[in-house]
């Protein structure tokens, strides 16, 4: 009778570790079968563990837990499977999933020791020493296993053998496509749900469970209908809107701008769509989309505003101060599509990444803009909001009463809301989101009223070819124009030359700036 020993791989020959395990552990397995559970590993390929010292307790361990658990190497962090979806592992199931190693260890001991009784029957003394020895060293290895040394160089093995249980983290949420619920994977192409896929690398899920495209949401819509005033055209643009927000794709080039004044509804709307999706919405600051003036971010520093938006669906800035001026170049790059680099405060490496946002802007106050930037006058989409939910009895046509329990009752709606947004998904698929003309008009409006320098020059200045007049006089008129009629914070002088020059030539004459082809009124119309 052979001994054990000629039965496994010796792991002290010319051939490497890991190579040798693995072919025993494929040999045992198209031999004998294996699979996803301690019993489905075959003897052989446990034994061959055991002598690959701790690369072995780590490649038992990526055996065990294979599409169970996995570590995201960008953020040296666990990830563990739920069902359809992964999440961090904040219960740290990896460390707890060690001892499915010793439970297989001590299978195969107790496994040994049949043999070892077997032997002594047999009185072969022989091959009952070797298996002692063996028996005897699966015991010592359960020991180590169940010390914070061994546990955590089984983990570290589990992620750098062969076939290791890690991905480099930009997997993660790159399909646009599906979106994950409490109850599986939503294909936003069509509506259906199916079960989730390790392989769909999904991290970010709504909470939110999915009953079928129907489900009905009668509050939210009732909701929807006061606060629009029964606009069902805008309704429909919003529905649209949204659905297009819970695809991962950036191919709609805008930014939503909700804006009115308080309790009107907007802040209502968001904050239960951001129930609905969960860690698929999220806020951001808003100084990241406002103009900081000489106070920039260092290209060296760390961005985690920027590294929060990776995975994310739906991204909310919200109330900007009164007189605050816009970023056309922030607002550009957040919302153009293309490739964002951020770097998390303790990272080493900054990351790139593709945005799956749509980014949304709530505001009591319009931020300010110029007029001339057309690539972002293209992207601002404003909705106004112009009812009032009052606690007090309603005196006003806009007016109506103000519902506290309302936020209760949507929330036994959601899984109904997150239907009403994939069934805008659908519609945005077949025509686009399509701006009503009441959403265009107010667009348009708003940018007409951003146009500060045409007020002024058609109020204050006359045009022509031969016309001139001193910089620091036109600027100390423009300085009293703003101040009565725009706000106190009056745009500094270099920033006002700067609007100036795209209108006027502006040149040094006898000594002092000119700007050509306009003078001061006679009587500059400083009140509007």
């Amino acid at each position: 009778m052979g001994s054990a020993k000629a039965k496994v791989v010796d792991l002290r020959s010319g051939k490497g570790i890991r190579q040798a395990v693995e072919d025993r552990k494929a040999e045992e397995i198209e031999k004998y079968g294996g699979g996803g559970g301690g019993e489905g590993l075959p003897g052989r390929f446990v034994l061959d563990c055991l002598r690959a010292n701790e690369l072995g307790d780590g490649l038992m361990f990526a055996a065990l837990h294979k599409d169970r658990l996995v570590l995201n190497k960008a953020t040296k962090e666990w990830l563990a499977w739920n069902g359809h979806h992964w999440a961090r592992d904040w219960s740290d199931e990896a460390s707890v999933a060690v001892e499915a190693v010793v439970d297989r260890y001590l299978a195969e001991a107790v496994t040994i020791g049949g043999q070892i009784a077997e032997a002594m029957k047999a009185d072969d003394k022989g091959k009952e020493r070797e298996l002692k020895g063996i028996q005897s060293d699966l015991y010592k290895r359960v020991q180590r296993l169940r010390t914070k040394r061994g546990r955590e160089a089984c983990l570290s093995f589990a992620h750098t053998c062969r076939d290791a249980l890690s991905i480099k983290g930009d997997e993660l949420d790159r399909e646009p496509w599906l979106l994950a619920c409490a109850n599986g994977v939503i294909d936003l192409r069509t509506g259906a749900l199916r079960p989730g896929l390790p392989g769909d690398y999904l991290l970010r899920a709504s909470p939110t469970a999915w009953e079928g495209i129907d489900a009905p949401a009668p509050t939210w819509e009732r909701a929807l209908s006061e606060i629009y005033s029964g606009n069902q055209a805008l309704i429909g643009f919003l529905q649209r809107l949204f659905g297009y927000a819970i695809t991962g794709l950036s191919t709609e080039h805008i930014l939503p701008v909700f804006w009115g004044q308080g309790r009107n509804g907007k802040t209502l709307i968001v904050q239960t769509i951001g129930d609905v999706l969960g860690v698929l919405a999220g806020p951001i600051q808003s100084e990241l989309i406002l103009d900081q003036g000489k106070v920039g971010r260092s290209s060296a520093g760390p961005s985690p505003d920027i590294m929060a938006l990776r995975g994310l669906r739906l991204a909310l800035a919200s109330e900007t101060d009164k007189d605050r001026r816009i970023s056309p170049s922030r607002v550009k790059w957040l919302t153009g599509g293309d490739t964002l680099v951020g770097r998390n405060p303790h990272d080493k490496y900054e990351v790139a990444f593709d945005p799956t946002h749509t980014l949304l802007l709530l505001t009591n106050h319009k931020p300010h803009a110029p007029a001339d930037d057309f690539a972002f006058w293209e992207r601002v989409v404003l909705i106004p909001h112009l009812r009032s939910f009052v606690s007090r009895r309603p005196s006003a046509d806009n007016e109506l009463p103000q519902d506290k329990t309302l936020p209760d009752k949507l929330a036994a709606e959601h899984p109904g809301i997150l239907a009403w947004m994939v069934r805008g998904c659908l519609e945005w698929q077949r025509q686009g989101l399509a701006p009503p003309v009441e959403v265009r008009d107010a667009t348009t409006e708003y940018r007409r009223d951003e146009d500060v320098m045409g007020d002024f020059f058609a109020e204050c200045c006359e045009v022509g070819p031969d016309y001139e007049v001193g910089a620091t006089e036109l600027y100390d008129c423009f300085t009293s124009w703003y101040e009565k009629n725009v706000s106190k914070r009056v745009p500094a002088q270099r920033r006002f030359g700067q609007m100036a020059v795209i209108k006027f030539r502006k040149e040094k004459k006898c000594g002092f700036y000119k700007y050509f082809g306009l003078r001061l009124a006679a009587e500059p119309s400083l009140t509007g």
